[in-house]
């Protein structure tokens, strides 16, 4: 005996209709496809019912079944509302679930046709029925996509889900956005702050659970949803749509946020100059200069590379804008250079005790540059506002140059921030500055890297390593150059 069965799938038109009250969607076509079977004494065996609105095969479950019984020649026939609630993805999708039903020979019967793959004029007018579901079907997506976009301009959230410290909230029709959960909110201001602190994303997740601290759908906090909280510009206030046509822009949302852009931007530029330690199987630091070294030429950390053959482990920069322009060195010939630096400092510490501060000799002027550059950026930026205001800038004028000034002020900053460092007054503990350094010095070569790494921040803010010439018999490693910045 024939079998036939019944398909049915919800679109994003019927989630629409059922919202006005219009009635459950499958429930309608539940009741009209079977009296359709009824009414065609159909033997009706199975019904595929598709719970998720997935746009294509692969995100469709029940459509998969139905497809593998169809190639395999189970039905005479499917009973679908609409051809268009069988394949409305691209014409891949299409043309598989054509192919299906025209090499089986299955018929596909709707209340207002039925289609036979076997006739020459049915085949013809499917095809182009699944044509036009595909037209409708761009058509309503780029509407869709455009609704979006002109929803995220004006600051809404429109995610499926919250990220973790914030609810979902609509205070007026057609505003979505967020409202924080205040106690959440205090632990990604601490992620924030601890990983400011120097601490990588393994540890924050370590600590949290110690702290009976219990993520939003797990049990236990693991490095990677760190590392996604690290990288939400939600939480310093910013919303954005990545589309085909926007590329990701992002812009001002209507929720309040947890942390200033400062912060954000902070932890951004960490990410970006500091990658993660490496670590031992065994969880043992292996790079004794992490968090230490830093290429000059591009400011990213210096990675450790062991050779193979000999064993000799060398120091890197692996950032593609250094390759041919800085030159790697053993790692013990980076670190007799740093114990040269260290004896340097120990011999210099009386002349700068006598003076009062630690300044560097050879930089007298630095400091009053960089606060007017930074004086002349600032000012560059708020003409830029003036601008925007006075409607000369459209916004994607605005955003494209006012980042840039932004990124050329944060540097600025930053470095008038490490200058400061090094100016710290040393005249109130010469002996404890020696007695650091020394203890640095004759514990160094015999310890563990991660005993030296503990040694090194003792000693050290910041290393950078400069080197350009790869060693010959002529040339030794006399290029190498260490500029460090001391504690």
């Amino acid at each position: 005996m024939e079998e036939y069965c019944i398909y049915l799938r919800k679109s994003r038109a019927d989630a629409e209709a059922e919202a006005r009250g219009e009635g459950e969607t499958l429930a309608r076509h539940m009741k009209m496809l079977t009296e359709l079977g009824c009414k065609q004494k159909l033997n009706v065996t199975r019904i595929y019912k598709e719970i998720v609105s997935g746009d294509s095969i692969a995100a469709r479950p029940q459509m998969q079944a139905l497809l593998e019984d169809v190639n395999s020649g189970r039905y005479s026939g499917v009973l679908v509302a609409e051809i268009e609630r069988l394949a409305r993805g691209d014409t891949i999708d299409q043309g598989i679930v054509a192919q299906a039903f025209r090499k089986s020979s299955t018929k596909i019967i709707t209340p207002v046709k039925t289609y036979d793959p076997d006739n020459e004029f049915d085949e013809e007018y499917f095809e182009f029925s699944l044509f036009m579901s595909r037209r409708e079907y761009k058509t309503i997506n780029r509407r869709m996509q455009t609704g979006r976009l002109a929803s995220v301009r004006d600051g809404n959230y429109i995610g499926t889900s919250a990220p973790y410290g914030y609810r979902k909230t609509s205070p007026l029709p057609k505003i979505h956005t967020l409202e924080i959960i205040p106690e959440e909110a205090e632990v990604v201001r601490l992620i924030y702050r601890l990983y400011l602190d120097g601490h990588g994303p393994g540890y924050i997740a370590g600590e949290l659970d110690r702290m009976g601290i219990s993520p939003q759908k797990s049990r236990s906090w693991n490095p990677s949803s760190i590392k996604k909280i690290l990288s939400n510009h939600m939480y310093c206030g910013m919303v954005g749509w990545k589309s085909k046509s926007n590329g990701g822009t992002l812009y001002k949302g209507l929720h309040q946020p947890m942390i200033s852009e400062e912060i954000y931007n902070a932890v951004q530029q960490k990410k970006h100059s500091s990658p993660a330690a490496q670590i031992h199987t065994d969880q043992r630091l292996m790079n004794c200069y992490h968090g230490i070294l830093f290429c000059r030429n591009c400011g990213h950390q210096m990675k450790r590379r062991k050779v193979t053959g000999n064993g000799s482990e060398h120091m890197l920069c692996v950032c593609r804008d250094c390759r041919g322009k800085t030159v790697s060195s053993k790692t013990e010939t980076v670190s007799e250079a740093v114990i040269s630096a260290l004896r340097y400092r120990i011999s210099k510490l009386p002349h700068l005790i006598r003076n009062g501060t630690a300044v560097q000799e050879d930089q007298p002027d630095v400091k009053t540059i960089l606060t007017a550059e930074l004086e002349k950026a600032k000012r560059q930026l708020a003409r830029m506002y003036d601008l925007l205001e006075q409607e000369i800038y459209d916004n994607g004028i605005f955003l494209e140059r006012s980042e840039t000034v932004s990124e050329k002020i944060r540097s600025l900053e930053a470095s008038i921030r490490g200058l400061d460092f090094c100016e710290k007054p040393v005249s109130d503990m010469p002996e404890k500055a020696v007695l650091r350094l020394d203890d640095v010095m004759g514990c160094f070569f015999s310890a563990a890297p991660d005993e030296k790494n503990r040694l090194l921040h003792a000693a050290f803010s910041r290393i950078d390593y400069h080197k350009t010439r790869r060693c010959s018999r002529n040339n030794k490693d006399t290029d190498l150059m260490l500029n460090a910045s001391f504690l």
